[in-house]
């Protein structure tokens, strides 16, 4: 036994700290190893369906930079992104295609629904909706995010003034939101009940 009480050997006569140390090591690791396995098949793999769901569109154009994304025959703009390592949900995007203005331009930022798939339960989604306003130099959007129901009705977050705008803009962009999910509805089978 050492001076300050703590002793400095095992039962067996053996040093206590490095065996001891590694038996922990290695438990840490295996715990992390199963961790680790469990996220790769129950939030990981999953997605590999949303990805070939993707593949299997007609007129389908994967960007070859960025695996899971692209534009299929109609220039919708579709994309999954998978989970971060460790985390379990990552999410799935769609895009009207994109507008072209009378001068030529190209506005590549049209709405779109972002769909988050949870394991256990109904996913979320929601859309980004964009207002323009087209001037002489180009064109300056502004962009709302919004939590929406599989119905395409605003989910409030409890302001009511913010909540009365916001379902306000969602119903101007009814027609959109509507093709959205339809869309998604035909890519992905989900959302379940969207009201098509």
């Amino acid at each position: 036994m050492r001076r300050d009480g703590i002793p400095s050997e095992d039962a067996r006569g053996g040093p206590r700290g490095p065996r001891r140390f590694l038996c922990l090591l290695a438990l840490v690791l295996a715990a992390f190893a199963l961790l680790s396995g469990a996220w790769y098949f129950t939030a990981y793999r999953p997605y590999d369906a949303y990805v070939e769901a993707l593949r299997t569109q007609p007129g389908w154009r994967e960007d070859p930079a960025f695996p899971g994304c692209g534009v299929d025959a109609g220039g919708y703009t579709c994309n999954v992104a998978r989970p971060a390592f460790l985390h379990w949900t990552g999410n799935l995007g769609i895009g009207l295609p994109a507008l072209m203005l009378e001068d030529g331009e190209e506005v590549v930022f049209t709405d779109s629904l972002i769909i988050w798939p949870h394991l256990f339960e109904e996913p979320e989604l929601g859309v980004i909706l964009y207002e323009y306003d087209i001037q002489a130099g180009g064109v300056i959007c502004a962009s709302h995010q919004l939590y929406i129901t599989a119905a395409g009705e605003y989910r409030p977050y409890g302001d009511a003034a913010e909540d009365a705008a916001n379902a306000r803009l969602l119903e101007e962009h009814r027609e959109n939101v509507t093709r959205l999910l339809d869309r998604a509805g035909e890519v992905w089978g989900i959302p379940a009940g969207n009201g098509s």
